[in-house]
């Protein structure tokens, strides 16, 4: 009898084993398959249509009379004129989903649940050249000090609502001032009200910070920023400006600091949805300088 017993609980005891395998499995299968769902989906892109210049607008008169003016160069030690042409790190053909806190560390999304809410990130700093415009100008005042801003009649970042909507542009701006990191957002460039939305994300106004070893992610608010602060205010006459509320940075006589930029899709962006697909646009960086009184 007690054999019997014994062996009915061995038998069962096997079943259980058998039963715990195939939840594992199961567990496996399920998670596997999230991950191929989400692998399959169809993430947001924004083609570049277009490769338009850099532009900056002197203080005033020319270089040739050696009044005060805001040069451009693609290169450190130039040349330095009022133009020049952007050139890309990636050169890549459109912009995809990413998501940065501060542009040091760039994540992307390589899981979503059923509902489209992201689930598992990983660090994109291996990618980043390739899904975002990235960059780098110099800028240098010539013969004053002077305050740069952006110069809003020239910066050209696209037409489109819903691309204006989930786009920002990074810029870090190092000078003798110190390293200025700024993260904008797009919508004053255009009419965004029509842009449609849906949570991409669990909260709302964030972005990923940080990803653990498992691919979770951290949030933090959102730290991008209007661009309108930062816009030189229009002076009595053609190229000439005034200052504007705050500056993007301050260079010294002659001091050439870089700037070096971003063009992404925030993949948090409760607009960064299907929807922004098969957007084209041209990319035009302006600047303007006021000089220090």
């Amino acid at each position: 009898m007690a054999k019997e017993k014994k062996k009915e609980e061995n038998l069962e005891e096997k079943q259980d084993v058998r039963q715990l395998r195939h939840s594992f499995r199961m567990a496996i299968a399920g998670l596997l398959l999230l991950v191929l769902v989400a692998t399959g989906t169809t993430y947001a892109w924004f083609s570049l249509s277009g490769r338009a210049s850099t532009y900056v607008t002197p203080m005033g008169g020319t270089i040739s009379e050696g009044t005060t003016s805001l040069l451009i160069s693609k290169n450190a030690a130039g040349p330095f004129d009022k133009t020049c042409e952007l050139a890309y790190a990636g050169n890549p053909d459109s912009l995809k989903p990413v998501s940065t806190a501060d542009l040091s560390h760039f994540y992307k999304a390589v899981a979503q649940d059923k509902e489209g809410i992201a689930v598992f990130y990983r660090n994109a700093d291996d990618v980043v050249d390739a899904q975002t415009l990235h960059g780098t100008v110099y800028l240098q005042c010539l013969n004053a000090p002077c305050d740069v801003y952006f110069n809003k009649e020239q910066l050209k970042l696209g037409t489109d609502a819903q691309a204006l909507a989930a786009m920002r542009f990074g810029v870090k701006i190092t000078a003798k001032e110190g390293t200025k990191t700024y993260i904008f957002k797009l919508d004053e460039l255009g009419a965004t009200g029509s842009a449609q939305s849906q949570k991409t994300i669990p909260g709302s106004a964030q972005v990923v910070s940080a990803v653990n070893g498992s691919g979770l992610p951290e949030y933090v608010s959102d730290p991008s920023t209007a661009l309108s602060d930062y816009m030189a205010n229009a002076g009595n006459s053609d190229n000439d400006f005034k200052a504007g509320t705050t500056r993007l940075i301050r260079l010294e006589k002659d001091e050439v600091a870089s700037v070096e930029y971003w063009l992404y899709l925030e993949g948090c962006d409760e607009q960064c949805i299907n929807e922004v697909q098969s957007k084209t646009s041209d990319i035009q960086l302006a600047f303007a300088g006021v000089e220090v009184e």
